[in-house]
């Protein structure tokens, strides 16, 4: 799907032969994006003056701004004016200026944007295909570019964002994938019920939007979504699946790295000029530290390799683990075993999602896929909902002292999801008990709730919280001496997120490793990318760079951007390495460190994989969303040395 700024002649035989088909449509629409859709189409100004309302969603946890009743049935009667009107006349409607996005956006509900926030909700918007693409200031000759060679490691949602940006510019690259094809954690998983928790319509790259089947994808749909990317985009012929990546060690003579890797079973060396990691942090399954885990006689198995042979059905089953994997599993495992018991640690906010497993009805794809930008300000809509998470993270000092937990948002966020709790466990206390959390919501990652609750109260399941003591060959005896018996053990104790970059060992300068890098407090990065001591080395999702708000997409195209601007700095000055100094390195380390400990993560999310076993933050960046992009945009090459 391009940008919509036209009606194609199947949308103007359907507008002119099938009424009642459009205003359905219609009706399905965000229609506070529809008003900003018709007043940049139109130029009515009426539109401008229409009231909207802050709508609270998520049991309290966001809000939105949506038009206020009395206007909604103008928009639709003006939008299907509009829509008649563009098919007799069959006009071409050009993109908005900056100037007329910034005058309409802050018509929205919010207050006026400041220019970087400008910046980032124009990318988001994707009025042109690639709005994060790079251009050369001047491309060098096809023979001294071949030495400016990129190996990319991972074919998922990271490393074809990087490949896609590196074919469009002629830089010669490969990518290698120690899986069989492409989607990284999206071919990694798949067990039963695996979907994603974030809408398909922002769950995609801003340079390819998708006409998804689902609003929250499964993940059969993303991993298609992804495979569909890389043959689109041509890089297929460049990617190398069943090969993996060993170490590697920076050659100062060379001025090179050279990569050893695993291909099909033989080792070989691979020699590149850069290394983009885009292995992710999802890569590494975790298994439970439970002694006896290997002495089971029955079957087991991680989620991550799940066996779709084998039949749960009148089984005896047990799953360890009630994170994101095992909470979106549970039902589907509830109702076909003989019984479910279900070994919970630590209880989580397990929060209601509308529309999680529903399909986009036909009449709200159409809408999509044919008004001209009205994708474009829904996804304007979507920036500015997902932005508001930020404020739940944040502690309120004066609110605590006023006898409140976090703040406002959080404590009423927190009110909603256990009422939400109590409603679905009505007249099992025993449950309710077990399943409320201690800790404030967004300290660690939210899980939505596919049922779990409905499934937790069938007569099959039974929830234990007591503390395992041991896997036995007959299944699990806890501290308290009860034991099980079971036929199968699923594991869903999710990835370790700890160790970036492993089981790789990359050797920089001089001999040091990622080892001795980290070995005070763990994994560390400047703007989460590059590190002093490793030349022409990018990480993808590195250490604390995931963004407060947005989507994942999204993050892999502008850190591609951030990366691909400095190996453009590199080729276009004729120097061979850029590497960041180490005072570039600690001051922004400092920086992090300093807005992380106002942040409800490192003072309540002890336990959770947001955080290091010493409690540092280690996954998020505590900057907003809004101010992490500014430091993603422009390089400040002053922080850098090229040589």
């Amino acid at each position: 799907m391009a940008v919509v700024d036209s009606l194609s002649e199947d949308a103007i035989r359907t507008i002119e032969n099938d009424e009642a088909f459009v205003r359905a449509a219609l009706d399905t629409a965000d229609l506070n994006a529809l008003r900003l859709t018709l007043l940049q189409l139109t130029g009515d100004e009426s539109l401008a003056r229409m009231r909207v309302e802050r709508t609270i969603i998520w049991c309290g946890a966001l809000y939105n701004h949506t038009l206020a009743p009395e206007h909604e049935d103008e928009v639709k009667e003006k939008a299907f004016a509009f829509l008649r009107g563009a098919a007799k006349s069959r006009a071409k409607f050009p993109a908005p200026s900056k100037e007329e996005v910034r005058r309409i956006g802050d018509l929205f509900g919010e207050p006026p944007m400041s220019d970087e926030t400008l910046r980032y909700a124009i990318e988001e918007m994707a009025f042109v295909h690639f709005p994060r693409e790079l251009h050369w200031s001047k491309k060098p000759d096809d023979k001294p570019l071949a030495d400016y060679n990129v190996l990319v490691i991972g074919a998922g949602i990271g490393g074809i964002a990087a490949a896609i940006q590196l074919e469009r510019m002629g830089i010669p690259y490969q990518v290698i994938d120690r899986q069989q094809d492409f989607g990284g954690v999206w071919n990694q998983n798949r067990y039963p019920e695996v979907r994603v928790d974030s809408p398909s319509l922002i769950y995609q790259y801003k340079f390819e939007p998708y006409p998804w089947k689902e609003k929250f994808a499964s993940g059969a749909e993303s991993q298609g979504y992804l495979r569909h990317c890389a043959e689109k985009y041509g890089i297929t012929e460049k990617v190398s699946f069943s090969v993996e990546m060993l170490g590697a060690e920076w050659d100062e003579r060379s001025k090179r790295w050279i990569a050893h890797i695993r291909d099909k079973g033989s080792e070989r060396k691979v020699s590149a000029r850069f290394i983009i990691s885009a292995a992710g942090i999802f890569n590494n399954p975790r298994l439970p530290d439970i002694p006896g885990i290997g002495d089971f006689k029955g079957k087991a198995f991680h989620t991550t390799d799940w066996d779709h042979s084998f039949d749960v059905s009148g089984k005896r089953v047990a799953l360890i683990g009630n994170g994101s994997t095992g909470v979106q599993l549970m039902p589907h495992l509830a109702r076909s075993a003989k019984s479910l018991t279900v070994f919970q640690r630590t209880a989580g906010w397990i929060t209601p999602l509308e529309g999680y497993r529903n399909r986009f009805p036909k009449a709200e794809r159409w809408l999509i896929d044919n008004f001209p930008y009205y994708w474009n300000w829904f996804s304007f809509s979507m920036f500015w909902l997902n932005s508001k998470l930020a404020g739940l993270q944040d502690i309120d000092p004066e609110w605590q002292k006023a006898g409140g937990k976090i703040n406002e948002r959080n404590d009423a966020t927190r009110q909603g999801f256990e009422d939400y709790i109590r409603s679905k466990l009505a007249g099992r206390p025993d449950l309710i008990e077990k399943s409320m959390p201690k800790y404030p919501p967004m300290a660690r990652r939210p899980i939505v709730d596919n049922g779990w609750y409905d499934a937790l109260i069938q007569d099959n399941v039974e929830l234990v919280t007591d503390k395992i003591e041991c896997i036995t060959p007959e299944g699990v005896r806890l501290t308290s001496g009860k034991a099980y018996d079971f036929d199968l053990i699923v594991l869903a104790g999710g990835f370790d997120l700890r160790r970036y970059l492993s089981p790789v060992n990359y050797t920089g300068r001089n001999g040091v490793t990622l080892n001795d890098l980290w070995a005070e407090d763990g994994p560390r990065a400047h703007i989460g990318m590059t590190l002093p001591g490793f030349p022409n080395l990018f990480i993808m999702y590195g250490p604390n760079s995931q963004p407060r708000a947005g989507s994942h997409y999204s993050a892999s195209e502008i850190w591609t951007r951030y990366m691909l601007k400095a190996i453009l700095a590199v080729i276009e000055s004729g120097a061979d390495t850029i590497e960041v100094t180490h005072e570039a390195f600690d001051k922004y380390n400092d920086l992090i460190d300093r807005r992380a400990k106002n942040l409800i993560w490192e003072n309540y999310g002890q336990g959770g994989y947001y955080l290091t076993e010493a409690g540092r933050s280690l996954i998020n960046c505590p900057l907003e969303a809004v101010e992490y992009h500014a430091y993603l945009t422009d390089i400040d090459f002053n922080e850098f040395r090229l040589a």
